[in-house]
């Protein structure tokens, strides 16, 4: 089994990419079952997972699925858990996803 110490490390060592607020669908159930489909902005990307800033929280350990220029024919379903979840100084949340493999 691996230390989850040596996880964030691994993670800290993926070159991130500035999505530059890149505009994402994302779409989730919340813990009553009540399904949700939202545009946020992306912060940015790396191969292990990828942080976006949203008006309200996501509960950590959801399952979502991201979807990158939606209204592409060829664009595809990335699946994700929310690992952590921020209350920013602007009342917002940052909120970080690791991608499912």
């Amino acid at each position: 089994m691996r230390d989850p110490k040596e996880d964030i490390i691994d993670r800290r060592q993926d070159s991130r990419i500035n999505m530059e607020q890149e505009l994402v669908d994302i779409t989730w159930l919340d813990g009553d079952g009540q399904a949700h489909q939202v545009k946020c902005l992306c912060d940015d990307f790396s191969r292990g997972g990828m942080r976006i800033e949203h008006e309200f929280a996501i509960s950590v350990n959801t399952l979502v699925n991201f979807k990158f220029q939606a209204d592409h024919p060829e664009s595809r379903t990335i699946p994700a858990t929310v690992v952590r979840c921020l209350e920013l100084i602007n009342g917002k949340f940052s909120i970080g996803f690791k991608m499912h493999k």
